[in-house]
């Protein structure tokens, strides 16, 4: 990286030597008693000349330093909204977890959909679903630029996440789910079941890669 204060250091020198060589040319071209009359008028020229460039060089550096800094604190900016989408991300991970085989999921099983819908919201996979779903707000508008692409993201997974509830949890017929939630997920023979499954950990991936690729190209 190019030292931002060069352009002034430069042009200071190139000032210094316009006036020493001026003095020197001055005195060995012209003999007469004029001679010094005429350096100094160089001298005093060279010297206006040698101000004019140091402003310009003064301003070079403070242009060139605002700008780095500016760059750097977008650069801080990113990384930091970055984090914290990481951080709500594994949060989703753990609230997963915890809602298909925490110690209380057999209590969602055989409510309607729109009891499952509300048991989700208010749980703690709900609640990182939505905090996710704000850090994709700001990934679009501050860092990728792009109005929908995270906040997709976040409305797919939020979808999968409620089939996947509707396909553990809910009402089979006219009776009731029965067995446990982990013979449930794993023995479930459904293909909408293993669509769901396979669209939830594929999303999942392509999240956690376009994560990990942003965050390489702010760091």
């Amino acid at each position: 990286m190019k030292d931002p204060y060069a352009f002034g250091f430069y042009s200071a020198c190139f000032a210094l030597v316009v006036v020493v060589t001026a003095v020197f040319y001055s005195a060995a071209v012209s003999p007469s008693p004029g001679s010094t009359a005429n350096a100094y008028y160089i001298v005093e020229a060279a010297s206006s000349l040698s101000e004019a460039l140091a402003v310009i060089g003064i301003a070079g550096v403070v242009f060139k330093a605002y700008g780095s800094w500016k760059r750097e604190t977008r650069q801080q900016k990113a990384l930091s909204i970055i984090w914290d989408a990481n951080v709500a991300f594994r949060e989703i991970e753990i609230g997963f977890n915890e809602w298909f085989f925490g110690p209380t999921a057999n209590r969602q099983a055989g409510n309607d959909a729109g009891k499952i819908d509300s048991l989700l919201a208010a749980s703690s996979l709900g609640s990182a679903l939505r905090a996710f779903k704000k850090q994709c707000i700001l990934l679009d508008k501050v860092v990728v630029k792009e109005h929908w692409h995270w906040l997709n993201h976040a409305a797919q997974l939020d979808i999968l996440a409620r089939a996947l509830s509707a396909e553990a949890f809910g009402a089979v017929g006219k009776g009731k789910v029965t067995h446990t939630i982990i013979d449930f997920l794993y023995a479930h023979e459904g293909e909408t079941w293993k669509r769901t499954q396979a669209d939830w950990e594929s999303q999942m991936t392509l999240i956690e890669e376009q994560l990990t690729s942003l965050e390489e190209r702010y760091t």
